[in-house]
């Protein structure tokens, strides 16, 4: 039972990336639309905004299996 992290990951991971759109979603119906340059901005950040939980769990993840 040493990969169960591997599990814990991926049972989470699905559930909070669909949260994580749909807030976005939800959130770009207020902020876009007024300017390209605003539009491009909040793009941008919502798509990187989610690299640093990522790379958190995989470093969880890499550095337990590691040992």
């Amino acid at each position: 039972m040493k990969r169960w992290r591997h599990f814990i990951v991926v049972v989470g991971i699905i559930p909070s990336v669909i949260i994580y759109v749909s807030l976005f979603m939800y959130a770009f119906d207020f902020i876009t639309g007024y300017h390209w340059i605003l539009d491009w901005l909040v793009y941008l950040i919502a798509g990187l905004i989610w690299l640093y939980p990522a790379i958190k769990i995989i470093n969880w993840l890499a550095n337990n299996e590691s040992r």
